[in-house]
């Protein structure tokens, strides 16, 4: 009885285990053969997509050299056409990018990307981060017009919102202006283009604005003929332009003479500075006296006798002791 219950157990367990091997080879053949079939599908589509693989590496690869090369024909075209720097640097980087994001474009396109899904999605995400860089885009945008207007450039000399300075460089966002004690001044560009601008240089000439006082006593002509003729006698004075001096203001103490003088943009400091100080040298040696402001002090005695004095001082002197 109990060895054919041990034979009848071992029996089933004979038949578990060679069922367990075969389901086990079944499955492991199983995993192979889904293996090879994922490898044969791969190596078909891979072989497949191959041709536009190739297409796409030759079309990134020709067309970024390609971009490099138009990059530089344009910036060569535009410094023999003596385009402003500003403007070039500017349309060099603009033509560069744009021929890249077409190439990028193409290169998805030959790949079998559908396009239209990649562009809605950066138009979704372009019309977020515009509302988020509103600010920021607007000085990009403003930036472009101040390059493509140039309605000043580098090297003029500006005035904004009570800002003075040296245009030193003009970025997409920012402009920056250096002061004449070498301070710098980055202005927002959308500022620049919604603000009222001062250009001191855009001009070949400008005209220098003098106010010089003389006393009342001096002579007008006499004056006038001093200042012409340092005027007519200065290289950097235009004398084709109308240079005058007339009588600008009767002030309480003095009589202000107006001086008109144009000269080059260029040496408008130069030629300011050398005039002031001309003018007062030579009002000096002639004789002619530049009134300021003074106080004259007149001391009376009040020990000596009272008849002695004029009639009016008396009265001061004893309206003073009451």
């Amino acid at each position: 009885m109990i060895s054919a219950i041990l034979e009848n157990t071992a029996s089933q367990v004979s038949t578990v285990v060679s069922t367990a091997e075969e389901s086990g080879v079944e499955t492991f053949e199983q995993n192979i053969s889904k293996a090879q079939e994922w490898l044969m599908n791969g190596y078909n589509w891979f072989m497949g997509y191959l041709p536009n693989i190739i297409a796409a590496i030759l079309i990134l690869v020709v067309g970024f050299w390609a971009t490099k090369i138009v990059g530089k024909i344009v910036l060569k075209a535009m410094t023999k056409g003596k385009a402003d720097p500003t403007v070039s640097t500017f349309l060099h980087s603009l033509v560069g990018v744009t021929l890249k994001l077409v190439i990028v474009i193409c290169v998805l396109s030959t790949l079998g990307i559908d396009m239209t899904t990649i562009i809605t999605t950066v138009g979704a995400a372009a019309v977020t981060i515009g509302l988020a860089l509103k600010d920021s885009l607007s000085n990009v945008a403003s930036g472009t017009l101040i390059i493509l207007n140039k309605k000043f450039k580098i090297g003029d000399y500006l005035e904004t919102e009570g800002l003075k300075g040296k245009v030193k460089k003009i970025d997409m966002m920012y402009t920056t202006l250096c002061t004449y004690d070498n301070k710098e001044i980055l202005i927002p560009n959308s500022r620049l283009t919604s603000n009222n601008i001062t250009n001191y240089f855009v001009q070949e000439y400008r005209r220098i604005d003098l106010i010089i006082p003389i006393a009342y006593s001096e002579d007008i002509a006499k004056a006038r003929e001093v200042i012409m003729t340092l005027i007519k006698n200065n290289d950097m004075i235009i004398q084709e332009k109308y240079n005058r001096v007339a009588v600008d203001t009767l002030n309480s103490s003095s009589v202000d003479l107006s001086v008109w003088i144009w000269c080059k943009s260029e040496d408008y400091w130069n030629c300011m500075e050398q005039m002031k100080e001309s003018i007062k040298n030579s009002l000096d040696a002639n004789g002619i006296t530049i009134p300021f402001s003074q106080l004259d002090l007149h001391i009376i005695d009040k020990n000596a006798p009272v008849k002695e004095l004029p009639q009016e001082q008396q009265m001061q002197i004893k309206e003073r002791e009451l």
